[in-house]
Formats: C-alpha cells, structure tokens, sequence
C-alpha cells in the first residue's frame, strides 16, 4: 500500500506538479520514462497515443470505450496503472536535519 499518490510520468511521490511532469527517467533513475505530459495531456513518450489517466489511480477507469487507452505509464501492463506499478516510489524520501 503506498502512503500517497505517485506521477504517472516519473512514478516518484515526492513533492512537484504532477500534471507537469516531464521527467525523463523514473524517481530512480532506473529506468526510462514511459510517458510524458503534453499540454497537460498524458501520452506516449515519442509518439501521440493518449494513456487514460484514471487507468493510472489506485481506484482504475471503469470505462471500456477506451481500453486501447489502459496501459500503465510505468511499464506498459494492462493489468495495472502507474499507482499499482512495481516501479512506483512506495514511500516518501527521508529527509535529515
């Protein structure tokens, strides 16, 4: 269970605008971004195929208008969204004084 929501580009849950984020690697560097924002928009990287941003919170997208659209932007399974991603930050950094 993860403490708070993650960026459906970068998979970090640290503090910056999520519907911004245009981050090129993953939180750790581990791995290249699979999206990207455009024009607030969330997509491919590389190419125009939207990605469903509901399919990327804990609770899913319940629509099946689009399931072509239900691709989770940190690994591209179909069975999960970025907040249910094995890639996705599970807690916030620690911070020392």
């Amino acid at each position: 269970t993860r403490s708070s929501a993650v960026c459906a580009v970068c998979l970090g849950s640290h503090a910056h605008s999520f519907i911004e984020c245009t981050a090129e690697r993953l939180w750790d560097s581990k791995y290249q971004s699979i999206a990207t924002r455009t024009n607030k928009s969330l997509t491919l990287r590389g190419s125009d195929k939207a990605l469903c941003v509901d399919w990327q919170r804990a609770r899913g997208c319940g629509s099946h208008a689009h399931n072509e659209q239900h691709i989770c932007s940190g690994c591209l399974a179909t069975s999960h969204g970025a907040q249910n991603c094995s890639r996705a930050q599970t807690s916030s950094p620690s911070v020392t004084v």
